[in-house]
């Protein structure tokens, strides 16, 4: 095997390579953003066209990972320029960008972690949640290939002049419009994604376990966030219920009346979070329970001694 540039190296080359690129596809600039988002923060690279409010953040982390393997550093730079320069973006304008009338349906929830995230959440507001944290996204266009969006920040709530809470309500109401809740037990998903068929939502059983998530599966675990959807999990569930956060895409909710325990579901999640879940997806390590006698929902308390990891 010959030399490899470390990432460093790789990083500087690729800007480089991508700038030179771009000249043929018109009047663009690059730069290094720093870009905070759930849980990490990563150093993307900014691609943006003279005259155009929308910015194209490329992350090089995977595009390494395809060097490394023996890709070369041309055709991986074509490729970012390809993605980048071909994908047609939303028409937003400056004006639509600081028009609270424009931006007002295209406001979302998210749940996302807490722990390790002050950064992310410094930027703009949010409201502290037992599993998390609230926040505010606008999402721009939605198509097969992805979201394109903004974590909406105190700039954009001062620019538009409306008080937080109004976004929040806003928000609310728009998610549960836009993105009502999707229930299946595992196996269930598990079929439909095997055999590419969605065998319904079925009879449940205090045995198994259910993911919850939104129809899109994508930041699925904030529909937690809906007032009615822990009560209603409540009657599907036919008594109290354990939350695993899978990820911020989806949980996993559990009769209370299932054999595991506190502390053997945590492990689970543990293990699954650091061999499964990438940072960036991650919503936490701890197991919640929804109670229906005081309508809370709440972390489970383990013991020391029973915690294993």
């Amino acid at each position: 095997m010959g030399y490899k540039m470390d990432y460093e190296t790789f990083r500087q080359e690729m800007k480089k390579l991508v700038e030179e690129g771009l000249q043929e596809k018109g009047d663009y600039s690059c730069s290094w953003q720093p870009v905070h988002k759930n849980n990490v923060t990563k150093t993307a690279l900014r691609i943006m066209e003279k005259g155009s409010r929308v910015s194209i953040m490329a992350y090089l982390d995977l595009p390494y990972q395809d060097y490394l393997k023996g890709q070369p550093l041309s055709a991986i730079s074509r490729e970012i320029i390809r993605l980048n320069t071909e994908k047609e973006f939303p028409d937003i304008s400056t004006k639509q960008f600081s028009d609270y009338g424009e931006m007002k349906g295209k406001l979302r929830l998210r749940l996302v972690g807490r722990e390790h995230n002050e950064a992310y959440l410094e930027e703009g507001p949010y409201r502290v949640h037992p599993m998390g944290a609230e926040i505010l996204y606008a999402e721009l266009e939605k198509t097969g290939e992805g979201r394109m969006g903004f974590h909406v920040t105190h700039e954009h709530l001062a620019d538009w002049g409306i008080p937080e809470q109004e976004a929040f309500d806003t928000a609310l109401e728009n998610s549960q419009r836009e993105e009502p809740i999707w229930f299946q037990s595992l196996a269930g998903r598990i079929a439909s994604t095997l055999l590419w068929e969605d065998p319904g939502e079925g009879p449940v059983s205090k045995n198994e376990m259910y993911v919850l998530s939104n129809q899109s599966k994508d930041h699925g675990a904030a529909v937690l966030l809906y007032p009615a959807v822990p009560e209603e999990l409540h009657r599907k569930m036919q008594g109290d219920y354990y939350i695993l956060p899978s990820s911020v895409h989806e949980v996993i909710i559990l009769s209370k009346e299932t054999d595991f325990t506190p502390a053997a579901l945590r492990d689970m999640v543990v293990e699954i979070n650091q061999e499964v879940v990438s940072l960036e997806d991650r919503l936490g390590n701890d197991v919640y329970e929804f109670q229906g006698r005081t309508g809370t929902l709440q972390k489970c308390k383990i013991p020391e001694k029973e915690r294993t990891r």
